[in-house]
């Protein structure tokens, strides 16, 4: 028998019953709420209601720990990551000419948390959605892995991404989450932003996403994902000498933003003093 599932079922079942006498949910209110889970699964949108509800971004936060350390803050994978992107080297262009969005150039290095060197030969995993908010594989329009890329970076753990600042989007739009949020008051944004998995074979993978500032939803994303740690800051480049450094031929935006990872064996570490802590 596994206990703690038998006491974390025991813990649900009585909350659920306590809001039920509570509330006095009669039949046809059970059957509503049946049909919206089956119509949620039929749809796989399980993950999605996950998020809706802040659950998945407080596991986050209990798996991967809030303490106070260099490294950069995890957060949530979100349901449009695709393995095997393009392979790039550390600089690299991972939006389209057919992307009309600001362009934006996010440059930076990959550190360890331990002694703040350098990672050559990381990985930057990176995915977005377009300027319009929408993601390569949900617009037959956009070409196939567009605005991702699997970036390695150089000697001195750097990476240059040339690409495009992404927009909000509703993350539910049609289906039974959008009516759900509708019903209760909520609105179904998310603030632009772009997804990372960042990995080096001395480190800790980590999994992130960085926010466009000044973002209409930035303040209430529908998730509640957004840190401050994690809002990106842009400088507007527009000087002919600094399209030249770029080599870009158009005014953009620069943001400069450093990964830190922990070491392997800081993780142990922390964990370690976590389990002590909690017996």
């Amino acid at each position: 028998m596994n206990s703690r599932l038998e006491e974390i079922t025991k813990k649900i079942v009585g909350n659920i019953h306590e809001v039920i006498v509570e509330y006095q949910i009669n039949d046809t209110e059970l059957m509503q709420a049946l049909n919206f889970l089956t119509e949620v699964g039929e749809r796989g949108e399980y993950q999605l209601l996950s998020d809706v509800l802040g659950i998945s971004v407080l596991v986050d936060e209990i798996t991967h720990g809030q303490e106070e350390t260099a490294k950069t803050a995890h957060n949530v994978e979100g349901p449009l990551y695709r393995p095997n992107a393009p392979k790039m080297g550390s600089k690299a262009k991972i939006c389209s000419d057919g992307d009309k969005g600001d362009r934006l150039i996010l440059t930076g290095q990959v550190l360890s948390a331990e002694n703040n060197l350098p990672l050559a030969h990381a990985l930057v995993d990176i995915w977005q959605a377009d300027e319009k908010g929408d993601y390569e594989n949900q617009d037959e329009n956009q070409a196939d892995y567009n605005l991702r890329g699997l970036i390695e970076t150089d000697e001195e753990g750097r990476f240059t991404i040339e690409t495009v600042i992404p927009g909000p989007y509703e993350i539910a739009k049609a289906g039974p989450i959008g009516g759900f949020l509708e019903a209760i008051g909520r609105h179904d944004w998310r603030p632009g932003h772009i997804h990372f998995k960042v990995s080096h074979e001395s480190c800790s993978p980590l999994t992130t996403m960085l926010f466009v500032p000044n973002d209409p939803w930035i303040d209430s994303d529908a998730i509640g994902a957004v840190r401050d740690s994690l809002i990106m800051k842009f400088e507007k480049i527009d000087a002919p000498e600094e399209l030249t450094k770029y080599n870009v031929d158009e005014p953009f935006f620069l943001c400069k933003y450093d990964f830190i990872l922990n070491t392997i064996e800081n993780e142990k570490i922390e964990a370690k003093d976590e389990a002590l802590q909690i017996k």
